[in-house]
Protein backbone atom coordinates (compact mmCIF):
# COMPACT_ATOMS: atom_id res chain seq x y z
CA UNK A 1 0.00 0.00 0.00
CA UNK A 2 1.08 3.61 -0.69
CA UNK A 3 2.67 5.28 1.89
CA UNK A 4 0.55 7.93 3.53
CA UNK A 5 1.66 11.32 2.21
CA UNK A 6 -0.87 12.86 5.10
CA UNK A 7 2.61 12.63 7.33
CA UNK A 8 3.73 16.24 6.46
CA UNK A 9 1.11 17.65 8.51
CA UNK A 10 2.90 16.25 12.04
CA UNK A 11 5.96 16.44 13.41
CA UNK A 12 8.61 14.56 14.91
CA UNK A 13 11.39 16.08 17.61
CA UNK A 14 14.37 14.83 17.19
CA UNK A 15 17.40 15.96 18.84
CA UNK A 16 19.49 17.89 15.88
CA UNK A 17 23.07 16.96 15.61
CA UNK A 18 25.74 16.14 12.48
CA UNK A 19 24.88 12.50 12.87
CA UNK A 20 22.69 10.38 15.26
CA UNK A 21 24.56 6.93 14.11
CA UNK A 22 26.98 6.90 17.04
CA UNK A 23 30.17 6.25 15.48
CA UNK A 24 30.82 9.68 13.95
CA UNK A 25 30.54 8.91 10.51
CA UNK A 26 28.24 10.77 8.04
CA UNK A 27 25.57 9.70 6.06
CA UNK A 28 26.94 11.69 2.70
CA UNK A 29 30.11 13.71 2.76
CA UNK A 30 30.86 17.13 0.42
CA UNK A 31 28.15 18.72 1.18
CA UNK A 32 27.06 21.56 -1.27
CA UNK A 33 24.39 23.92 -0.10
CA UNK A 34 22.49 26.69 -1.98
CA UNK A 35 24.17 30.21 -1.76
CA UNK A 36 23.05 31.68 2.02
CA UNK A 37 22.26 34.66 0.05
CA UNK A 38 19.54 32.78 -2.12
CA UNK A 39 16.05 33.57 -0.89
CA UNK A 40 13.25 30.80 -1.52
CA UNK A 41 9.60 31.44 -1.75
CA UNK A 42 7.57 28.70 -0.42
CA UNK A 43 7.30 25.59 -3.14
CA UNK A 44 10.72 26.41 -4.92
CA UNK A 45 12.56 23.67 -5.40
CA UNK A 46 15.68 23.53 -3.38
CA UNK A 47 18.88 21.24 -4.22
CA UNK A 48 21.35 20.17 -2.01
CA UNK A 49 24.35 18.15 -3.46
CA UNK A 50 26.89 15.76 -1.70
CA UNK A 51 28.45 11.89 -2.11
CA UNK A 52 26.16 9.07 -0.83
CA UNK A 53 22.48 9.89 -1.08
CA UNK A 54 20.32 6.54 -1.32
CA UNK A 55 17.07 5.61 -2.45
CA UNK A 56 14.45 5.95 0.63
CA UNK A 57 16.66 9.02 1.72
CA UNK A 58 14.80 11.70 3.31
CA UNK A 59 14.42 15.44 3.96
CA UNK A 60 13.52 17.00 7.47
CA UNK A 61 12.97 20.39 8.36
CA UNK A 62 13.26 23.15 11.71
CA UNK A 63 11.66 25.60 10.45
CA UNK A 64 12.50 28.88 12.94
CA UNK A 65 11.01 32.20 12.33
CA UNK A 66 12.01 35.73 15.02
CA UNK A 67 9.11 36.50 17.53
CA UNK A 68 8.16 40.29 18.77
CA UNK A 69 7.73 38.96 22.41
CA UNK A 70 10.94 39.59 24.76
CA UNK A 71 9.93 36.04 26.45
CA UNK A 72 9.76 33.51 22.89
CA UNK A 73 12.57 34.91 20.68
CA UNK A 74 11.40 32.82 17.96
CA UNK A 75 9.19 30.28 17.02
CA UNK A 76 9.46 27.29 14.90
CA UNK A 77 8.33 23.85 13.84
CA UNK A 78 10.28 20.68 14.38
CA UNK A 79 10.53 17.04 12.35
CA UNK A 80 9.10 18.98 9.26
CA UNK A 81 8.65 15.99 6.68
CA UNK A 82 9.95 17.94 3.13
CA UNK A 83 8.53 17.34 0.00
CA UNK A 84 11.20 15.26 -1.57
CA UNK A 85 10.85 15.36 -5.30
CA UNK A 86 14.18 13.86 -6.92
CA UNK A 87 16.76 11.64 -5.59
CA UNK A 88 19.80 10.82 -6.98
CA UNK A 89 23.38 9.65 -5.63
CA UNK A 90 24.65 12.87 -5.96
CA UNK A 91 22.33 15.49 -4.78
CA UNK A 92 18.42 15.32 -3.33
CA UNK A 93 15.82 17.97 -4.04
CA UNK A 94 12.70 18.98 -2.09
CA UNK A 95 9.88 21.93 -1.91
CA UNK A 96 10.79 25.13 0.21
CA UNK A 97 8.73 24.10 3.16
CA UNK A 98 5.21 26.47 3.25
CA UNK A 99 2.44 27.42 6.01
CA UNK A 100 4.97 29.40 8.55
CA UNK A 101 6.57 32.81 8.48
CA UNK A 102 9.51 33.78 6.99
CA UNK A 103 12.36 31.81 8.58
CA UNK A 104 15.66 30.00 8.75
CA UNK A 105 15.21 26.55 8.03
CA UNK A 106 17.55 24.23 9.03
CA UNK A 107 17.39 20.93 6.69
CA UNK A 108 18.14 17.43 7.69
CA UNK A 109 18.66 14.37 6.29
CA UNK A 110 16.82 11.55 7.63
CA UNK A 111 17.98 7.68 6.84
CA UNK A 112 16.49 4.44 8.61
CA UNK A 113 15.54 6.58 12.11
CA UNK A 114 18.55 8.61 12.34
CA UNK A 115 19.17 12.71 11.04
CA UNK A 116 22.17 14.32 9.86
CA UNK A 117 22.17 18.25 9.48
CA UNK A 118 22.97 19.06 5.99
CA UNK A 119 22.67 22.81 6.32
CA UNK A 120 20.64 25.99 6.70
CA UNK A 121 18.32 27.55 4.29
CA UNK A 122 15.93 31.04 4.18
CA UNK A 123 12.30 31.00 2.96
CA UNK A 124 10.00 33.65 2.81
CA UNK A 125 6.85 34.44 3.89
CA UNK A 126 4.39 31.61 3.17
CA UNK A 127 1.71 31.83 5.59
CA UNK A 128 -2.16 31.80 4.23
CA UNK A 129 -3.56 34.95 2.55
CA UNK A 130 -6.34 36.52 5.14
CA UNK A 131 -9.12 36.50 3.18
CA UNK A 132 -10.25 34.21 0.76
CA UNK A 133 -10.09 33.73 -2.43
CA UNK A 134 -12.23 32.06 -5.61
CA UNK A 135 -11.33 29.07 -7.35
CA UNK A 136 -12.23 27.22 -10.39
CA UNK A 137 -11.81 23.62 -10.78
CA UNK A 138 -12.15 21.87 -14.38
CA UNK A 139 -12.45 18.69 -14.97
CA UNK A 140 -10.84 18.56 -18.54
CA UNK A 141 -9.91 16.35 -21.22
CA UNK A 142 -6.35 16.89 -20.14
CA UNK A 143 -6.56 16.02 -16.49
CA UNK A 144 -5.51 19.27 -15.33
CA UNK A 145 -6.93 21.47 -12.22
CA UNK A 146 -7.44 25.12 -12.88
CA UNK A 147 -7.76 27.96 -10.38
CA UNK A 148 -6.74 31.12 -9.90
CA UNK A 149 -7.19 34.03 -7.06
CA UNK A 150 -8.62 36.46 -8.84
CA UNK A 151 -12.86 35.75 -9.23
CA UNK A 152 -13.00 37.28 -12.49
CA UNK A 153 -10.32 35.14 -14.52
CA UNK A 154 -9.60 31.15 -14.64
CA UNK A 155 -5.78 30.13 -15.52
CA UNK A 156 -4.16 26.41 -15.03
CA UNK A 157 -2.03 25.60 -12.52
CA UNK A 158 0.59 22.46 -12.50
CA UNK A 159 -1.44 19.61 -11.36
CA UNK A 160 -1.42 16.27 -12.81
CA UNK A 161 -4.62 15.14 -12.66
CA UNK A 162 -8.42 16.67 -12.30
CA UNK A 163 -10.10 17.01 -9.30
CA UNK A 164 -13.73 17.28 -8.18
CA UNK A 165 -16.03 17.38 -4.66
CA UNK A 166 -13.20 20.09 -3.75
CA UNK A 167 -13.29 21.64 -0.47
CA UNK A 168 -11.00 24.20 1.87
CA UNK A 169 -10.29 23.79 5.65
CA UNK A 170 -9.90 28.03 5.63
CA UNK A 171 -6.73 28.84 7.16
CA UNK A 172 -4.97 25.83 5.46
CA UNK A 173 -4.54 27.30 1.60
CA UNK A 174 -5.08 23.77 0.71
CA UNK A 175 -7.91 22.28 -2.36
CA UNK A 176 -8.88 18.94 -1.36
CA UNK A 177 -10.80 16.77 -3.21
CA UNK A 178 -11.10 13.38 -5.05
CA UNK A 179 -9.03 12.05 -7.50
CA UNK A 180 -9.47 9.44 -10.50
CA UNK A 181 -8.21 5.96 -9.16
CA UNK A 182 -9.04 3.08 -7.40
CA UNK A 183 -12.49 2.25 -7.62
CA UNK A 184 -14.31 5.02 -7.24
CA UNK A 185 -11.78 7.93 -6.95
CA UNK A 186 -8.80 8.88 -4.55
CA UNK A 187 -8.18 11.62 -1.52
CA UNK A 188 -5.94 14.06 -2.27
CA UNK A 189 -5.12 17.76 -2.57
CA UNK A 190 -3.80 20.53 -4.06
CA UNK A 191 -1.30 22.87 -2.03
CA UNK A 192 -1.74 26.25 -3.04
CA UNK A 193 1.25 27.87 -0.99
CA UNK A 194 3.76 25.04 -2.63
CA UNK A 195 1.79 24.63 -5.98
CA UNK A 196 2.25 20.58 -5.53
CA UNK A 197 -0.08 18.07 -5.76
CA UNK A 198 -0.58 14.95 -4.05
CA UNK A 199 -2.78 11.70 -3.68
CA UNK A 200 -3.20 10.70 -0.48
CA UNK A 201 -2.76 6.83 -1.23
CA UNK A 202 -6.72 5.85 -0.29
CA UNK A 203 -8.91 4.66 -2.66
CA UNK A 204 -12.78 4.01 -2.92
CA UNK A 205 -14.05 7.53 -1.43
CA UNK A 206 -16.95 8.89 -2.36
CA UNK A 207 -17.49 12.07 -1.24
CA UNK A 208 -15.15 15.21 0.43
CA UNK A 209 -16.41 17.58 3.14
CA UNK A 210 -15.15 19.66 5.82
CA UNK A 211 -15.56 19.03 9.73
CA UNK A 212 -15.27 22.05 11.70
CA UNK A 213 -11.34 22.88 10.13
CA UNK A 214 -10.66 19.86 9.02
CA UNK A 215 -10.79 18.34 5.70
CA UNK A 216 -12.54 14.80 5.56
CA UNK A 217 -13.88 11.86 3.55
CA UNK A 218 -16.17 9.81 3.44
CA UNK A 219 -14.63 6.07 2.04
CA UNK A 220 -16.30 3.52 0.97
CA UNK A 221 -15.93 -0.20 2.83
CA UNK A 222 -18.13 -3.39 2.68
CA UNK A 223 -20.99 -1.54 2.16
CA UNK A 224 -20.38 1.37 4.80
CA UNK A 225 -19.19 4.72 4.69
CA UNK A 226 -16.05 5.80 7.06
CA UNK A 227 -15.37 8.82 8.36
CA UNK A 228 -11.84 9.79 7.32
CA UNK A 229 -10.36 12.57 8.76
CA UNK A 230 -6.34 13.63 8.07
CA UNK A 231 -5.41 12.82 11.55
CA UNK A 232 -6.66 9.75 10.85
CA UNK A 233 -3.70 6.61 9.56
CA UNK A 234 -3.90 2.85 7.96
CA UNK A 235 -2.60 2.32 11.32
CA UNK A 236 -4.67 4.11 13.76
CA UNK A 237 -7.14 1.69 15.59
CA UNK A 238 -8.54 3.75 18.37
CA UNK A 239 -10.82 5.37 18.13
CA UNK A 240 -12.99 3.71 15.76
CA UNK A 241 -14.06 6.19 13.20
CA UNK A 242 -17.57 6.76 12.63
CA UNK A 243 -19.25 4.38 10.07
CA UNK A 244 -22.82 4.46 8.57
CA UNK A 245 -24.76 1.16 6.59
CA UNK A 246 -26.10 2.33 2.78
CA UNK A 247 -28.69 1.70 1.95
CA UNK A 248 -29.47 -1.16 -0.14
CA UNK A 249 -30.88 1.23 -3.00
CA UNK A 250 -28.26 3.83 -2.81
CA UNK A 251 -24.77 2.78 -4.18
CA UNK A 252 -21.66 4.73 -3.58
CA UNK A 253 -21.59 6.29 -6.99
CA UNK A 254 -24.71 8.36 -6.60
CA UNK A 255 -23.06 10.36 -3.31
CA UNK A 256 -19.80 12.32 -5.19
CA UNK A 257 -21.40 15.13 -7.16
CA UNK A 258 -20.40 17.53 -4.30
CA UNK A 259 -19.29 17.82 -1.47
CA UNK A 260 -21.52 16.94 1.90
CA UNK A 261 -22.34 19.56 4.52
CA UNK A 262 -21.72 19.55 8.21
CA UNK A 263 -24.77 21.74 10.10
CA UNK A 264 -25.70 22.25 13.66
CA UNK A 265 -26.46 18.90 15.48
CA UNK A 266 -24.05 17.30 13.54
CA UNK A 267 -25.53 16.21 11.02
CA UNK A 268 -24.06 15.37 7.34
CA UNK A 269 -26.18 16.47 4.16
CA UNK A 270 -25.39 14.75 0.59
CA UNK A 271 -27.06 14.78 -2.07
CA UNK A 272 -28.00 10.98 -3.96
CA UNK A 273 -28.36 10.89 -7.53
CA UNK A 274 -30.43 8.20 -7.78
CA UNK A 275 -31.53 8.47 -11.32
CA UNK A 276 -30.91 10.38 -14.72
CA UNK A 277 -33.80 13.29 -13.64
CA UNK A 278 -33.94 12.29 -10.10
CA UNK A 279 -31.79 13.62 -6.40
CA UNK A 280 -32.60 11.95 -3.02
CA UNK A 281 -31.96 14.14 -0.03
CA UNK A 282 -29.54 11.75 2.11
CA UNK A 283 -28.56 12.56 5.81
CA UNK A 284 -26.11 10.70 7.99
CA UNK A 285 -26.51 11.67 11.57
CA UNK A 286 -24.11 11.14 14.50
CA UNK A 287 -26.03 12.94 17.34
CA UNK A 288 -25.66 11.22 20.83
CA UNK A 289 -28.20 8.62 21.95
CA UNK A 290 -29.36 8.66 17.89
CA UNK A 291 -25.77 6.44 16.92
CA UNK A 292 -24.82 6.46 13.28
CA UNK A 293 -28.13 6.31 11.26
CA UNK A 294 -28.41 7.07 7.72
CA UNK A 295 -31.99 8.40 6.85
CA UNK A 296 -33.38 9.33 3.16
CA UNK A 297 -35.83 12.06 1.97
CA UNK A 298 -38.89 12.03 -0.30
CA UNK A 299 -36.70 11.78 -4.05
CA UNK A 300 -36.93 15.14 -6.04
CA UNK A 301 -37.10 15.16 -9.77
CA UNK A 302 -34.44 17.60 -10.77
CA UNK A 303 -31.63 18.64 -12.94
CA UNK A 304 -29.10 18.92 -10.33
CA UNK A 305 -29.31 18.98 -6.45
CA UNK A 306 -26.60 20.55 -4.89
CA UNK A 307 -26.01 20.43 -0.91
CA UNK A 308 -25.06 23.75 0.97
CA UNK A 309 -24.70 25.23 4.37
CA UNK A 310 -25.14 28.72 5.83
CA UNK A 311 -24.97 30.31 9.30
CA UNK A 312 -28.96 31.52 10.07
CA UNK A 313 -30.35 33.16 12.94
CA UNK A 314 -32.01 31.03 15.81
CA UNK A 315 -35.33 31.57 17.67
CA UNK A 316 -33.76 34.56 19.77
CA UNK A 317 -32.73 36.54 16.38
CA UNK A 318 -29.35 36.60 17.43
CA UNK A 319 -27.22 33.50 17.64
CA UNK A 320 -25.94 32.00 13.91
CA UNK A 321 -26.28 28.17 13.90
CA UNK A 322 -24.64 26.19 10.82
CA UNK A 323 -28.12 24.87 9.25
CA UNK A 324 -27.89 23.63 5.27
CA UNK A 325 -29.65 23.43 2.40
CA UNK A 326 -29.73 21.85 -1.24
CA UNK A 327 -30.13 24.34 -4.09
CA UNK A 328 -32.62 22.48 -6.03
CA UNK A 329 -32.34 22.77 -9.89
CA UNK A 330 -35.28 22.15 -12.24
CA UNK A 331 -35.10 23.53 -15.75
CA UNK A 332 -32.91 26.07 -15.94
CA UNK A 333 -34.07 27.25 -12.32
CA UNK A 334 -32.94 26.75 -9.21
CA UNK A 335 -34.40 26.76 -5.93
CA UNK A 336 -32.07 27.73 -2.63
CA UNK A 337 -33.79 25.85 -0.25
CA UNK A 338 -32.86 25.05 3.71
CA UNK A 339 -33.47 21.34 5.08
CA UNK A 340 -34.52 19.96 7.98
CA UNK A 341 -32.21 17.06 9.09
CA UNK A 342 -34.98 15.61 11.74
CA UNK A 343 -37.91 16.18 9.74
CA UNK A 344 -36.37 15.23 6.81
CA UNK A 345 -38.25 17.96 5.61
CA UNK A 346 -37.58 20.95 3.41
CA UNK A 347 -37.91 24.44 5.01
CA UNK A 348 -37.86 27.99 3.91
CA UNK A 349 -36.57 28.99 0.50
CA UNK A 350 -33.95 31.85 0.34
CA UNK A 351 -34.00 32.50 -3.49
CA UNK A 352 -34.90 31.41 -6.42
CA UNK A 353 -31.88 31.71 -9.07
CA UNK A 354 -31.96 32.01 -12.80
CA UNK A 355 -29.78 28.87 -14.53
CA UNK A 356 -28.83 25.59 -13.21
CA UNK A 357 -26.73 25.98 -10.27
CA UNK A 358 -24.04 23.13 -9.95
CA UNK A 359 -21.38 23.88 -7.57
CA UNK A 360 -21.88 26.76 -4.42
CA UNK A 361 -19.25 28.20 -2.16
CA UNK A 362 -19.99 29.82 0.78
CA UNK A 363 -18.11 33.31 2.32
CA UNK A 364 -18.36 33.87 6.09
CA UNK A 365 -17.61 37.01 8.07
CA UNK A 366 -18.43 38.19 11.25
CA UNK A 367 -19.96 35.22 12.93
CA UNK A 368 -22.39 34.72 9.76
CA UNK A 369 -22.88 34.31 6.05
CA UNK A 370 -21.59 36.85 3.66
CA UNK A 371 -22.27 35.41 0.33
CA UNK A 372 -22.96 32.42 -1.81
CA UNK A 373 -21.17 32.07 -4.81
CA UNK A 374 -23.17 29.54 -7.31
CA UNK A 375 -21.48 28.27 -10.03
CA UNK A 376 -24.53 28.04 -13.19
CA UNK A 377 -25.15 26.84 -15.91
CA UNK A 378 -26.75 29.19 -17.95
CA UNK A 379 -27.70 26.92 -21.03
CA UNK A 380 -25.68 28.80 -23.34
CA UNK A 381 -22.87 26.58 -23.81
CA UNK A 382 -21.27 28.49 -20.89
CA UNK A 383 -20.92 29.04 -16.73
CA UNK A 384 -21.47 31.70 -15.39
CA UNK A 385 -20.79 32.94 -11.70
CA UNK A 386 -23.98 34.00 -9.58
CA UNK A 387 -23.23 35.67 -5.84
CA UNK A 388 -26.34 35.93 -3.56
CA UNK A 389 -26.40 38.64 -0.54
CA UNK A 390 -27.04 36.92 2.30
CA UNK A 391 -27.69 40.17 4.14
CA UNK A 392 -29.40 42.25 1.15
CA UNK A 393 -31.26 39.06 -0.21
CA UNK A 394 -30.16 40.74 -3.43
CA UNK A 395 -28.00 39.16 -6.75
CA UNK A 396 -25.20 39.94 -9.07
CA UNK A 397 -23.24 38.22 -11.87
CA UNK A 398 -19.77 38.14 -12.37
CA UNK A 399 -18.91 39.33 -15.84
CA UNK A 400 -17.54 36.66 -17.93
CA UNK A 401 -18.27 33.19 -18.94
CA UNK A 402 -15.97 30.35 -16.43
CA UNK A 403 -14.33 27.23 -18.01
CA UNK A 404 -14.87 25.47 -15.15
CA UNK A 405 -17.01 22.37 -13.37
CA UNK A 406 -16.64 23.54 -9.52
CA UNK A 407 -15.54 26.87 -7.09
CA UNK A 408 -14.41 26.91 -4.50
CA UNK A 409 -13.41 29.39 -2.11
CA UNK A 410 -9.75 28.71 -0.20
CA UNK A 411 -7.09 30.58 2.00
Amino acid sequence: MKKLLFLSFFGLFLLACTTDEGDGVPFVTDVVMPPSSQLFAPGDEVTVAARGFEADDDIMLRIAWPLSQAALPEGYADGVWAVVTERTESDITFLAPGGYPASTTEVKLFRRGKAMTLGKISVSDGRPPEEPSLYGVAQCLTGETAGETAIDRIETLGVPEGMRCVVNPPGSNRIYGLAPGGNIGAAAFYDLTMRYFRDSGYDNVVVAGTLSDFAAFLRHEAGRLVLMELNMTRTNVAPVPPSWTLPSDIAPEMLGENPFVTVYGGYLLLAAHTAPDSYTPLVLTGRSGEGYAVKTGDAEQADAMVPFGVLDKGQDGETCYAVGGYAVAKGGVTELRLYNPVSMEFDRTLATVQGTVRSIAVRHGGGKTRELFMLCDTGDGGNRIRVYDMESGSERVLDGAVPCSEIVLAR
